[in-house]
């Protein structure tokens, strides 16, 4: 029986929600905020991502709408941040590639 790539691949994930990132940390990840330009106006938006123990990342995802977290200013960010990670100290907050 021939093997094929089917059976070499990892389980999908369940969708990180928001209403599981405390959760998601106490098992190891954290969280990391990629600057995108929102498309509706143009304007810079930090996406919450979620790193997994063995390095992968996937968006987190809002419970409301099913959009990707995110954050329209950087004091935003540093809240949420605290509020999750109350035992980090440290917070880099990524600058968008100027082009």
């Amino acid at each position: 029986m021939a093997q094929t790539s089917e059976a070499v691949r990892q389980p999908k994930r369940a969708l990180l929600l928001g209403s599981r990132v405390r959760q998601f940390i106490k098992r190891g990840g954290r969280l990391r905020y990629e600057p995108h330009k929102d498309p509706a106006n143009g304007k810079l938006v930090w996406v919450v991502m979620g790193v997994f123990p063995d390095k992968t990342e996937e968006p987190v995802f809002t419970t409301t709408s099913g959009e990707h977290k995110h954050f329209r200013s950087a004091d935003a960010m540093i809240q949420y941040h605290r509020q999750m990670c109350p035992d980090e100290d440290v917070l880099i907050v990524p600058m968008p590639a100027s082009h």
